[in-house]
């Protein structure tokens, strides 16, 4: 299962996401600040990037 370092915006740790919990929408809740989030807009964008890189690495 391939996974995507996703950082949290508040605290700055990361958490390994399966990039099948990686969509537009997604409920993203910090293991560490408790902080909760929905990954759209620009941030949505930059995963994306992100996953399309990984991809491409294959």
């Amino acid at each position: 299962m391939r996974t995507y370092p996703f950082p949290c915006p508040v605290c700055g740790r990361k958490k390994d996401y399966l990039l099948t919990e990686l969509f537009e929408g997604a409920i993203l809740i910090c293991p560490y600040c408790k902080l909760t989030l929905t990954l759209h807009g620009h941030m949505w964008e930059d995963v994306r990037k992100e996953i399309q890189k990984l991809d491409e690495d294959k």
